[in-house]
């Protein structure tokens, strides 16, 4: 079947342009993967990620300690002195210190961090004290506020030091406003340094609860289709995923880090994983894991071995027109000719080469996230099967295919490749469309939205 047929276009006509596509095959075909390869050749690094110290607008968030960093706090309460009793005992988070009933004011605490605390980490805390403001900060145990003097704390300020990948989320109880914060009429929660109770009003904090919550993310790694490039901004196959992951129990606080990079084939990608600060970085946080990878494997080889043969600068900032100008001088067929073997072999190389990256690829993931879910798509053919060029394609993509699902892997594969080559809807699943001179080969709106029902396939969302 014709995937990307457009019925627009006047049979009679498209078959004269299809007799003139065969007769010049070789140069068409290689004018057209020099325009897919610049395509694909962006260089542009998406981030996106989570770290506001604002009120959480989200009240759900799990109240369990989390994993192995937890928090405990005592303090000392009007009326009723050091709390809980026996004296040197601690609340656990995010259990409440204080009450909601009593009108006591709480006048000190102590905050410290339990669990397998790493070196260096540590919790710091500053209160607003009545009479006295801010009284600069203290950490790990130390004590904060007053006793004896009969002054209320009004508000506090707590953040995490040295303890990448956790967060501390702090809620409490005051004076004549109740509990705060108030997210859209929810008790919510602030977090990372946020103040929170009042200042310059006179009222009391009476009490508060304290959580560590482990930082997790989605992150998805790989070239120009992670990105979302060509789809309709926030349409992109991974931001359809995320907002799904979202609506999992459990998932509410996941944050979305995309790391897709356009142009990067798999050599890149593995660079990047074993070298890139923040992309390490966020894989220590990652539950869930997407990649998609490949195309550059067949395309890059192209581009390299024309500059080759035309004696060019592919680092030259007028390397496309450089080009373009040197495919329409006399000879170019003769030089394009000749550099076919040369363009065959570095193409095959380079998928080969892909088949030598991937186990490390897997392998990196699996150590930098060792409990993160992983899905996998496999490389769709741009190109309809009933045009001659698919016949160029598509042995590439498949080789790189077989590798992408080789059995017992331990990842889950979306197989993006079958659902688009089966597919039966109206609307176009990328823009190719070599009859019209469309030589984006990226998925439209429309074919990010089948990419995201693949992951949803391969089994990951129940």
């Amino acid at each position: 079947m014709r995937i990307f047929y457009n019925p627009q276009i006047d049979p009679e006509k498209g078959n004269k342009m299809k007799t003139s596509i065969f007769r010049s095959i070789t140069g068409r075909l290689l004018i057209l993967l020099l325009l897919l390869s610049m395509i694909f050749s962006t260089s542009v690094f998406a981030a996106v990620d989570s770290n506001s110290n604002e009120a959480s607008n989200d009240p759900t968030i799990d109240t369990q300690a989390t994993g192995d960093i937890g928090v405990q706090y005592r303090g000392h309460v009007q009326n009723k002195g050091d709390v809980p009793l026996p004296v040197g005992n601690f609340v656990t988070g995010p259990n409440e210190l204080g009450s909601r009933s009593e009108g006591l004011r709480l006048e000190g605490l102590r905050i410290e961090l339990t669990g397998a605390v790493p070196s260096g980490a540590g919790i710091s805390y500053e209160v607003h004290v009545q009479n006295k403001g801010w009284m600069g900060t203290v950490q790990n145990g130390d004590f904060a506020g007053t006793t004896g003097a009969g002054l209320r704390i009004e508000a506090i300020k707590i953040n995490l030091t040295g303890l990448d990948g956790y967060e501390v989320y702090y809620r409490g109880h005051v004076q004549n406003k109740g509990n705060i914060p108030d997210v859209d009429n929810t008790w919510g929660w602030v977090k990372n340094g946020a103040e929170l109770g009042t200042t310059g009003e006179s009222l009391r904090l009476e009490s508060i609860e304290i959580k560590i919550v482990k930082t997790e993310t989605y992150t998805a790694l790989g070239d120009s289709i992670a990105y979302g490039m060509s789809a309709t901004p926030g349409s992109g196959y991974v931001n359809l995923f995320y907002n799904d992951l979202k609506g999992i129990s459990g998932n509410e606080d996941l944050t979305l880090v995309n790391l897709g990079v356009p142009g990067y084939a798999s050599s890149q990608l593995l660079n990047q994983l074993q070298n890139d600060p923040a992309t390490i970085a966020a894989l220590s946080k990652a539950k869930v894991i997407t990649v998609s990878v490949g195309g550059n494997n067949i395309l890059a080889p192209v581009i390299a071995s024309l500059a080759v043969a035309f004696q060019l600068d592919p680092a030259s900032p007028t390397f496309a027109a450089d080009l373009a100008a040197a495919l329409t001088q006399p000879g170019a067929q003769d030089i394009i000719t000749a550099a076919l073997p040369t363009i065959q072999t570095n193409v095959t190389a380079s998928v080969t080469q892909f088949g030598t990256d991937w186990p490390q690829i897997v392998a990196t993931i699996k150590t930098l996230a060792p409990q993160a879910d992983i899905v996998v798509t496999t490389l769709y053919d741009p190109i309809s099967s009933q045009d001659p060029l698919f016949a160029v394609f598509d042995p590439a993509i498949q080789t790189i295919n077989t590798v992408i699902k080789t059995p017992g892997a331990g990842y889950k594969v979306a197989d993006v490749y079958t659902a688009f080559a089966t597919y039966q809807g109206s609307e176009p699943l990328v823009n190719f469309n070599w009859y019209i001179g469309n030589l984006d080969p990226h998925p439209t709106t429309a074919g990010h939205e089948l990419i995201y029902q693949c992951h949803l396939n391969a089994g990951f969302i129940d």
